[in-house]
């Protein structure tokens, strides 16, 4: 009996040894996370968004004098007016306004796109307001001209007094800064899930990503009947590449092309007879969502992983003329439209064969694409949340948006992105880590390697040094900062030594252990328990 005392002493000896050599060398590493830090800036207690904005008054010399307008006594008066309307808007954000006056020489009155020019490199959240008297007759006392770049022009017709030149600029900078700082209140308060649902231009607008894949595609209906070409690249260059030059900022940007033969409609269009007129085919608004055929084109990217915008332009056969219809069944004239979140499509019905100087053979050069690509920015622009001032009206006074023809995007609708992009990478650099770390608070078998920790130390640090750099009113560097803290955030949260242990739960190791230690531990357990048996039973013995 004491031979069988010791095997099952020494199993069990070996067992208990072993158990924490066991345990120690099985569990998995787990570098320290900052939790504390991260719960901060979830709660919003880590940084208080400021939007700074300096807002500069030209005043000519003559009107100062003649008007008696008093230049110190009204500039703090105007900045709280104006501080107070912007931060009634929001509780989580501040937009402080800073009022300057200068005085200025018009010497060159009628020439005032060169006067606009000349503010085109002021920084963002700089503006400028040139006030001046009308030379001309006006039904209306104010003929305001928004520039395309950081100036606008303020002419009126009556006597500017202060109050007048108050309420004229506080009218325009609400008008123009009102709904945007309104958003990005919204956007600091977490509040824009909510929001979304409901709001069809964030509907539309594509995830943001520091880098987008852009790819034009020529879908051709049937090659037999008509040959297309394009020349895709010099049309790119000339009408998107400067719209993206403008963008590069904010995020970089890939363009490609293709073209695909034989490119069928997953569904019939209908057909409409038209009385002594040719009839065309067409399709209905609720037709749109089913335009793409996933199916049989060949839309997914194989040269990089990074989101991608779809362009279309789809040409039908010749004797297959297509158009889209609105509600009311009429023709829409630009034969276009847009997919939220994915890209755009544009119809181009090619003209008939025998009109063809190359025959069979449609070929589409940059004078051919100027329109269709023109279609193609203003859905980019939608795409990437542009906003478009020229749809802003008033009723106070005559307003005149100047466009960017070239590049595609005024001055002001960039510092609009830029300001939104800031916010909102901010906030989702920060909800992320929140999400990597309640992830591996759930799991506490998760592998946190150094790299990943430092990762998310480096994204807080980034963070901080962008809602510093915005409280100072530098947006560029802001903007730089909440991009980098959003990429390492992803780069931490997607890492595939974390998602790996997503599918790894503790039930699959006692699966795996239990078939091993199960057979070992019962007899173990049986000749313990019979030992004990026998030593009750000899003590008794002994007693006896």
């Amino acid at each position: 009996m004491s031979n069988t005392r010791l095997v099952v002493g020494s199993f069990w000896a070996f067992f208990l040894i072993g158990l924490p050599f066991w345990w120690k060398t099985t569990e998995v590493y787990r570098a320290n996370l900052p939790f504390p830090e991260i719960e901060s800036w979830r709660n919003g207690q880590s940084c208080n968004f400021v939007f700074p904005t300096t807002i500069t008054i030209h005043i000519p010399n003559s009107i100062i004098q003649q008007n008696n307008i008093n230049k110190n006594d009204r500039k703090e008066a105007l900045q709280q007016r104006l501080s107070t309307e912007f931060n009634k808007q929001s509780s989580c954000a501040e937009f402080p306004i800073n009022v300057q006056y200068q005085p200025w020489h018009n010497d060159n009155n009628d020439n005032n796109d060169e006067l606009i020019k000349q503010y085109r490199d002021v920084p963002v959240g700089h503006y400028h307001f040139f006030i001046d008297k009308s030379t001309t007759d006006q039904t209306v006392p104010y003929n305001v001209t928004v520039g395309n770049t950081r100036a606008s022009i303020i002419q009126m017709t009556d006597n500017m007094s202060n109050d007048k030149v108050d309420n004229v600029i506080f009218t325009l900078t609400k008008m123009i800064f009102g709904d945007e700082y309104e958003t990005l209140g919204q956007v600091a308060c977490r509040s824009d899930q909510i929001r979304d649902r409901n709001d069809m231009s964030s509907m539309r607008t594509v995830k943001y990503s520091p880098r987008y894949q852009v790819t034009f595609s020529l879908m051709n209906n049937d090659p037999s009947k008509l040959t297309v070409d394009w020349d895709i690249q010099e049309a790119v260059k000339s009408y998107v590449y400067p719209l993206l030059r403008e963008l590069s900022m904010v995020s970089n940007f890939t363009v490609d092309s293709q073209v695909q033969n034989y490119a069928s409609l997953s569904m019939k269009p209908h057909y409409k007879e038209r009385e002594g007129k040719t009839g065309y085919y067409y399709l209905n608004p609720e037709n749109l969502p089913h335009f793409i055929n996933s199916a049989d084109w060949n839309l997914a990217s194989t040269i990089s992983s990074y989101s991608t915008i779809n362009f279309i332009l789809y040409v039908p056969s010749p004797d297959e003329r297509l158009w889209i219809h609105d509600k009311q069944g009429r023709p829409l004239p630009g034969n276009a439209f847009s997919i939220p979140g994915w890209g755009g499509v544009v119809i181009k019905n090619p003209p008939p064969p025998h009109t063809l100087i190359e025959g069979h053979h449609y070929i589409m050069d940059k004078k051919r694409l100027q329109p269709v690509l023109r279609i193609f920015v203003s859905q980019l622009r939608t795409l990437l949340g542009i906003q478009d001032f020229t749809s802003i009206t008033t009723n106070d006074f005559n307003v005149t948006f100047m466009t960017a023809p070239h590049t595609g995007i005024t001055s002001l609708e960039k510092d609009a992105v830029i300001r939104k992009r800031t916010v909102e990478n901010i906030v989702n650099a920060a909800s992320t880590l929140n999400s990597l770390a309640q992830l591996v608070t759930e799991i506490p078998n998760m592998v946190v390697l150094d790299h990943i920790a430092l990762q998310v130390q480096e994204s807080l640090h980034a963070l901080h040094l962008g809602c510093d750099a915005l409280q100072k009113g530098e947006y560029d560097t802001a903007l730089q900062h909440a991009i980098h803290a959003i990429e390492l955030a992803e780069e931490a949260f997607f890492n595939p030594t974390m998602v790996s242990m997503l599918y790894f739960p503790d039930e699959h190791k006692y699966a795996i252990y239990m078939p091993l230690f199960v057979p070992i531990s019962v007899p173990l357990i049986m000749a313990i328990v019979k030992a004990l048996k026998e030593m009750k039973k000899k003590d008794k013995s002994k007693t006896e």
